[in-house]
């Protein structure tokens, strides 16, 4: 498939957005209730950092309510993209106007905080559906969560990519046996390892991160043509300081090395799971 002329230039693919309240309040059941984050303040992150493409992520919070993540699509031309949230009453014609909108994927919630489906057949449903519109489904949940997905799931043929690397706390040894299970599942050509939530892993030290870099690194080696990256921008439920947007660049610089795989991981891949 050809891609655009816009699409070159790095690529933030995990951020949220939340309102602007007057125009898209939040429901009075919202699953959490974070601080206003306009589109406006995160193309102003975003231009700053000299990050030209963006992901947003349907927030938690919003449910299947997609109307501000579709406003704020509608406005960048085609150099962003979104990750809805969906459940069974979403039509084909709902999910070709989310298509026709930018969005690219789904969001699969595992995490204890947040919302969501768990039963892996009543999701597996969901993933069949998007299949025919080239979506990929984003996998958010600690490790111990997902790798039973990932088993259950190992024929599926549409990119599973795994959010947060995993969410594998880095304060302590890591757990070998579950990193070394998924760097096995990531050797399929359809699986996908966003390299992004290293504060989260960190439980929110200020630092450098540089206990993290060896399992980023690790994750990163078993798929460098597969592996994005993203800020998380504008960070909701951290423990601890909100950590430093350019920060967290600096730190997948880092852990990429060289310039081809910043390039690779930046720019190419994303450019081919969003374009």
């Amino acid at each position: 498939m050809m891609v655009s002329a816009q699409a070159g230039g790095l690529w933030d693919c995990h951020t949220h957005i939340y309102g602007p309240w007057k125009s898209f309040p939040l429901p009075d059941d919202a699953a959490y209730r974070p601080a206003e984050a306009p589109m406006t303040r995160l193309l102003e992150m975003h231009q700053g950092l000299g990050i030209s493409h963006g992901v947003l992520v349907q927030a938690a919070c919003y449910g299947t309510d997609h109307r501000a993540l579709l406003a704020a699509l509608a406005i960048t031309e085609g150099r962003y993209r979104g990750v809805a949230l969906i459940d069974g009453t979403a039509d084909d014609a709902t999910l070709q106007k989310m298509h026709d909108g930018g969005i690219r994927g789904i969001r699969f919630n595992f995490m204890g905080h947040l919302p969501g489906e768990r039963n892996l057949d009543q999701l597996r449903v969901l993933v069949e559906r998007i299949k025919p519109f080239g979506w990929h489904a984003l996998l958010h949940g600690q490790l111990r969560q997902l790798l039973p997905v990932l088993d259950a799931w190992s024929d599926l043929d549409i990119p599973l990519v795994i959010d947060h690397m995993g969410r594998e706390e880095a304060t302590r040894e890591p757990d070998e046996s579950r990193l070394k299970e998924l760097a096995k599942h990531l050797r399929h050509t359809k699986r996908w390892i966003k390299l992004s939530g290293v504060d989260r892993m960190m439980k929110g030290v200020p630092s450098s991160w540089t206990a993290a870099i060896p399992v980023a690194r690790m994750l990163l080696a078993a798929a460098p043509e597969r592996a994005i990256w993203g800020t998380d921008w504008p960070h909701p439920n951290v423990q601890g300081n909100v950590p430093d947007d350019a920060c967290l660049l600096r730190f997948v610089q880092d852990v990429c090395g060289d310039d081809k795989t910043k390039e690779a991981v930046l720019v190419d891949n994303p450019r081919r799971l969003y374009f």
